[in-house]
């Protein structure tokens, strides 16, 4: 059994009042069971999970990509806000 500490940001670091969750796991892991892995530990924050894209290592990565032990793994949901630059 491995453990992966999911690095968590904006609004699911708001949301579960953390800033990062571990995620025992007994296999191989990909970005898409990363996501269906946290969902089930949070169903009630599951939409948000829906929109987030998964980081591996810094880069965005495919729902297929596997994590491995060691990686660094970033939850990355959509970000709004701010206000528009005017030069």
């Amino acid at each position: 059994m491995a453990v992966v500490t999911v690095k968590l940001f904006a609004v699911l670091r708001e949301r579960l009042q953390r800033d990062t969750e571990d995620l025992e796991v007994d296999g191989p892991l990909t970005a898409a069971g990363l996501l269906d892995a946290m969902r089930a530990r949070h169903p009630a924050h599951a939409r948000v999970f829906d929109q987030c894209r998964v980081a591996v290592n810094r880069v965005f990565c495919a729902a297929d990509h596997a994590i491995r032990p060691g990686d660094e793994v970033a939850l990355i949901p959509p970000i709004a806000g701010g206000s528009r630059c005017t030069a």
